[in-house]
């Protein structure tokens, strides 16, 4: 195997121009409060779920940095990060999704109980997502893929008590999870994620919807494919220093966001797009990260003008994907990216790939396994190396 200079894994300071989390940091006023939440011991707030972290963030509507003290905190509904804040972890703090658990018995139409194979992390009064047997599209009606946002109403063990009553019999072996993002910024971003660990509970066996649920990170401004942006992009969201296993949906997804920067994360066993620059994001930095096992590693769906550098891709059907939705309007959308300086091994279809309407891009000094695919010639693909 050819070696690879140590020096290429130097990162380089970030630049003014990706929105520099240093900038961002130093830009935060001093009057605005920091916050702890510990499971035990000395803190502003004591727990162990996103009750506790939303009751911190409470008092932080104005901005300011919540520390979360060592720990996994279950997150069974989404988190609202308000703007101008710092979510900074301590070490081995956690926010995790629960594991889906199988039902252990049908439970008949117009019935209101599930009995369960085991407990799972369950809680009253939440809203589930129920799901058919693995290898099953529908339900017995033919047409329902999953009931969504089945309110609890009590746990018991392994039997769960539900608000509505099921429209038609739910068969032994269906699949009980959450579905939330964990997550959510507000449109304006201005928020920073550091030092966290992140586990969605994906278990190979029980395969789940991913994409646009269970994901970990969701920073959105509104958008539509023929109006493009509804509001003004978001801005200055930073993710660094942070571990995401175990992930259905995406680690990191970011739409209709600028200047933003993603930077020394771990992202493994993702069942999705690892990192997702999606539509409309511009002036992204992505930087030294680490992408394991991912369907995409980190994917360029409608974004431009962003640098993925400096990052290791291992294991991915793709590595690094450039691609236009064919419904997006095509104004200035899909160019002058820049990727450069990636190692990319053990693709098992294109360890880079832009595709057609991605213009004007830049692919440059990466070392890779597999195939680097440009499908337009006005791209720039120069100085690669294949190990």
């Amino acid at each position: 195997m050819r070696w690879i200079p140590d020096a290429l894994f130097i990162v380089p300071l970030l630049h003014s121009g990706a929105g520099s989390s240093q900038d961002a940091q130093e830009a935060k006023p001093a009057s605005r409060p920091t916050i702890t939440l510990r499971q035990a011991g000395s803190a502003d707030l004591v727990g162990s779920d996103e009750r506790a972290i939303q009751a911190a963030l409470g008092r932080l509507q104005s901005g300011g940095t919540l520390v979360l003290g060592p720990g996994r905190y279950v997150v069974r509904q989404p988190i609202y990060l308000p703007v101008d804040l710092v979510l900074r972890g301590e070490e081995g703090a956690v926010l995790a999704l629960p594991a889906p658990v199988l039902s252990a018995q049908p439970a008949a139409a117009g019935g209101r109980e599930l009995s369960l194979a085991s407990p799972g992390e369950f809680l009253a009064p939440t809203r589930i997502q129920i799901a058919p047997p693995v290898g099953t599209e529908f339900f017995a009606d033919g047409e329902t893929r999953s009931l969504e946002l089945q309110q609890l109403e009590r746990v018991e063990g392994t039997r769960l008590g539900l608000v509505e009553p099921f429209p038609f019999e739910i068969p032994a072996g269906s699949r009980v999870s959450y579905a939330n993002k964990l997550l959510l910024t507000a449109k304006e971003g201005r928020v920073t994620i550091e030092n966290l660990g992140f586990d969605g509970g994906r278990l190979a066996e029980i395969p789940l919807q991913g994409h646009w649920q269970r994901c970990a990170i969701w920073a959105a401004s509104p958008f539509g494919y023929e109006e493009q942006r509804k509001s003004p992009p978001g801005r200055d969201v930073i993710v660094r220093h942070c571990r995401f296993s175990n992930w259905y949906g995406r680690a990191i997804a970011l739409y209709n966001m600028t200047d933003c920067v993603v930077e020394g994360c771990v992202a493994e066993h993702v069942a999705d797009e690892a990192i997702d620059l999606d539509h409309f994001c511009e002036r992204v930095h992505v930087v030294g990260n680490d992408v394991q096992d991912a369907t995409w590693g980190i994917v360029l769906n409608d974004a431009s003008r962003s640098l993925i550098e400096y990052n290791r891709i291992s294991g991915c059907d793709i590595g690094i994907y450039n691609w236009w939705f064919e419904k997006t309007p095509r104004q200035r959308i899909n160019e002058e990216n820049v990727i450069r300086h990636n190692v990319i091994r053990g693709p098992r279809q294109a360890a880079i790939h832009v595709g057609p309407t991605c213009e004007r891009n830049l692919i440059e000094l990466n070392y890779y396994e597999g195939e680097i695919v440009v499908a337009e010639p006005t791209n720039t693909v120069r100085d690669n190396t294949r190990l």
